[in-house]
């Protein structure tokens, strides 16, 4: 009988992402990161946000990165965005501190190094990894294969075309889960016609500042 809730308990924090969340990590998901774990818990999901600054996207791709990390074997969670600041500073920051949230057990399986966070005693098989995309080493999201594949594009309308069209057999995987967001200042561009001529392609969300409790309302005036 225990074993068998265990086993129910793990199944749920695989499934459910806001589960882990709030389980594993102590975090309370506002209704827009509520919204982006739902949807990122989807086999095969491609979710695009658009942001306003502030709303709590990077902290949401941050509990993706350890939620989808914890729950798998063999996974790989290849992770980039414009410049080696936002990774490291922001993404891999925010990473680190909801690492050391977790409960010791969990805590001790997992290792954040500089461009890597990795499973302890599986290094080589579940991992995720820091690229810096950019123009002239376009292979950034490029040559991973895993049973379980979860691409992560932070601030992705600074992302060159050139970083998508050489990783797109990777991110068109139908086994292979992909989320990207990023604040809307480019009218051109693959994050862009993700929310317009390839609109069907995606499960698209919108992160107001006007609709965000983390949003000082003196901000958007």
């Amino acid at each position: 009988m225990v074993i068998n809730s265990f086993q129910r308990k793990m199944k749920r924090l695989r499934e459910e992402p806001e589960y882990f969340v709030r389980e594993v990590l102590g975090g309370e998901p506002t209704p827009q990161q509520l919204e982006l774990l739902q949807a990122a818990g989807m086999p095969g999901s491609k979710v695009s946000v658009r942001s306003g600054h502030g709303t709590g996207k990077t902290t949401a791709l941050a509990w993706l990165v350890l939620w989808f990390l914890c729950t798998r074997k063999n996974v790989k969670i290849p992770c980039t965005a414009p410049t080696q600041a936002q990774l490291r500073d922001v993404l891999w920051s925010e990473v680190a501190k909801w690492r050391d949230r977790m409960p010791e057990w969990w805590k001790e399986q997992v290792r954040v190094k500089a461009d890597r966070v990795e499973v302890a005693g599986a290094e080589k098989s579940q991992f995720a990894v820091a690229r810096t995309a950019k123009p002239e080493n376009p292979d950034a999201l490029q040559g991973f294969h895993a049973d379980n594949l979860l691409f992560i594009i932070d601030e992705a309308s600074g992302v060159f075309n050139k970083i998508f069209e050489v990783a797109q057999g990777a991110l068109s995987t139908s086994a292979a889960r992909v989320v990207m967001c990023g604040n809307p200042t480019q009218t051109t561009g693959y994050f862009y016609e993700s929310h317009h001529r390839s609109r069907e392609e995606w499960q698209r969300l919108h992160f107001s500042c006007l609709d965000s409790p983390l949003v000082d309302p003196v901000y958007p005036e």
